[in-house]
């Protein structure tokens, strides 16, 4: 757990105008209302803001409240200015507070409906079970059903999620590393097929030079025995007529051994022709592999960037706004895929601005889930290559009928995935924005 950093101000100007009626208030709180941040045990502040708010969020919550200066300060002290602040109620605890309950209105709306601590339970479980952690363990913390235990059961599963997490990612970035050295290796290879090909074509125009020669001298031989034959015509009789006849035959064998070798280098000139087409063939199909692997790496690299590094809120001016990837709050529906994989692809929808639901793809869930599945995503992502023929063509033929984004995948790996999760966020268009709900006081 982080503990507030030595050189920096605690909480600055959040501290400056505390809450005078802060303790009463938590002592007049009604046994169904929801605990604000502040009134958390003191032990949980950390995890709550980390694992609930990005950096950047936090960021922005400082500015906007001007109770924080965060130019300057690394993401760690602007996290521990805001951990510090929320041991009481002040300018920064306030603002985080209501960020949180924006940001998960929904999941509130969904934990309000228990009354037990048992059914708390299972929620938590089951948001677990879908990846909706950070969303999950803010509406159970501030629950009025929460007990002490649930809170540290849900409190140990998130400090170790958290490692876990962080092996991930140390994971993707050693795929990515792979990936690199696959495409310098396809452009080396690209390199030299392009140079054995121009090999090629020299070779062939050199033949085919030789082979026009050939044909030129074979129609002089042509043209001399035509000129033969007449001399004998008009030498019927006579003692040079056999000598004719002998000059005549040897001439029509060399016309007819030219004759085969003309035959021979036309077949081997056609045989080149054709190992040149398959030539071109193979050379267009590396190119289509390269770009492929190039578009692929480019995907998951702007991924991969922690989102820390976005400039701010203002996206006019973004140099890195054409290719963002925002998906904005839309549940993604991945059908089939490695079961290894699951929960990188759900990181990385995450990183997204979305939410991930998956099926199976036919192994062991119902069809009827699926059916419910693709009718409450807003988009859906179906790798070929780890999918059941029957899921497979049923999640095409869903996604046809009721006009819903669908990209078909030949391959399962995190490069094709993040590939089509930016090829969504361009077809499902700008991310809709809704009203904001009225701030409680």
């Amino acid at each position: 757990m982080c503990q507030p950093h030595s050189s920096a101000s605690a909480i600055e100007m959040a501290h400056a105008a505390p809450d005078p009626t802060c303790a009463a208030a938590a002592g007049r709180r009604a046994p169904s209302a929801r605990l604000k941040l502040w009134q958390l045990p003191r032990k949980y502040h950390c995890p709550v803001i980390g694992s609930c708010l990005h950096a950047a969020e936090l960021r922005a919550l400082a500015r906007r409240s001007g109770a924080l200066l965060e130019h300057g300060r690394s993401d760690y002290e602007v996290h521990v200015n805001f951990v510090a602040a929320a041991e009481d109620r002040n300018v920064l605890s306030v603002a985080a507070q209501k960020a949180l309950d924006r940001k998960y209105a929904a999941a509130l709306r969904r934990f309000a409906r228990a009354r037990s601590a048992p059914e708390l339970k299972d929620l938590w479980q089951a948001h677990v079970a879908d990846g909706r952690i950070p969303e999950a363990f803010w509406a159970l913390m501030t629950h009025p059903q929460a007990d002490p235990p649930l809170r540290t059961l849900a409190y140990e599963e998130v400090h170790m999620l958290s490692h876990q997490i962080g092996a991930g990612l140390a994971a993707d970035v050693h795929a990515l590393g792979e990936s690199r050295a696959e495409l310098e290796r396809l452009r080396r290879e690209q390199a030299a097929t392009a140079a054995r090909h121009a090999a090629a074509l020299a070779e062939r125009d050199r033949r085919i030079a030789t082979l026009a020669a050939r044909v030129a001298d074979l129609a002089d031989s042509e043209r001399e025995l035509q000129a033969a034959r007449a001399r004998i015509h008009d030498l019927e009789a006579g003692n040079a007529l056999r000598g004719l006849w002998e000059q005549l035959g040897k001439l029509e064998a060399a016309h007819n051994a030219e004759a085969e070798q003309r035959r021979s280098l036309e077949a081997e000139t056609n045989r080149l022709r054709e190992a040149l087409a398959g030539a071109h063939a193979e050379q267009h199909r590396l190119a289509a592999a390269l770009a492929e692997r190039e578009a692929a790496c480019g995907a998951l690299e702007l991924l991969l960037e922690d989102p820390a590094a976005c400039p701010g809120e203002d996206c006019d001016d973004c140099p890195r706004a054409p290719h963002c990837v925002d998906l904005g709050g839309r549940r993604i529906l991945c059908v089939g895929g490695r079961g290894s994989l699951a929960r990188h692809y759900r990181d990385l929808v995450q990183r997204c601005n979305g939410e991930l639901i998956r099926h199976d793809g036919g192994l062991e869930e119902s069809r009827q889930r699926l059916e419910s599945l693709l009718a409450s995503a807003d988009a859906v992502v179906c790798p070929a290559d780890a999918v059941s023929h029957d899921a497979y063509l049923r999640t095409k033929r869903f996604c046809k009928r009721a006009d819903k984004p669908c990209v078909l995948l030949e391959r399962s790996g995190i490069g094709a995935f993040a590939r089509a999760l930016a090829d969504l966020a361009v077809n499902i268009g700008p991310p809709t924005i809704e009203a904001a709900p009225a701030e409680v006081h």
